[in-house]
């Protein structure tokens, strides 16, 4: 078990998963109060938007999956932390209902990229540790940072504005995916397993 927590390479890639899910929480919290309360939009439109990003992610999430299975799990790790970073930085500067949902299927892009590569990308990464405790630290971060968004946005925007608080998400986002970028490196070829 120890050495799960000792290989830079499985909690880094583990953490990627906790760190977009601190996207997930703060948005599932706040996105709401956002559009009713400072957007001027309805219940309704708060369901529907939010309604989108999971409909992106339920159709998604096979087809980047096979996308990372051919094209590498690490390009897509990044380009889709990339995603989640910018879209969730422009929530708070629009208010109109197309323009978030646009927001909101962009965002939807992104945490279909990195769900579905991060989980194959630390399996991959510890086959010579045991596949459980490492699915079971992935799982664990996974969760600590989708607990930890509504508290640290809570916290935010306690003292910030939405604009100042989504702006330093967004930056923990990227900070990570340069960190994953440095250190992690792909286990696999670059195109997967060859298929028929």
């Amino acid at each position: 078990m120890m050495a799960v927590f000792k290989d830079i390479q499985v909690l880094l890639t583990s953490s990627m998963e906790a760190v977009q899910n601190l996207t997930v929480g703060a948005l599932e919290a706040f996105l709401p109060i956002y559009v009713i309360s400072l957007a001027g939009l309805s219940s309704f439109h708060a369901g529907v938007i939010w309604g989108i990003q999971l409909v992106a992610l339920i159709l998604l999430r096979p087809l980047m999956g096979r996308l990372s299975d051919t094209r590498g799990r690490k390009p897509l790790i990044t380009a889709g932390m990339l995603l989640c970073a910018s879209s969730f930085i422009l929530y708070p500067m629009t208010q109109h209902f197309l323009a978030l949902c646009f927001l909101t299927i962009i965002f939807g892009i992104g945490e279909a990229m990195v769900t579905s590569s991060t989980a194959a990308m630390v399996a991959e990464q510890s086959k010579a540790r045991g596949y459980g405790t490492s699915m079971g630290v992935f799982g664990s971060l996974w969760d600590i940072g989708h607990a930890s968004g509504p508290i640290a946005a809570g916290l935010l925007l306690g003292k910030l504005s939405y604009i100042l608080s989504f702006s330093i998400i967004s930056a923990i986002l990227i900070l990570a995916t340069i960190l994953f970028q440095i250190f992690v490196r792909e286990t696999r070829g670059r195109h997967g397993p060859q298929t028929r």
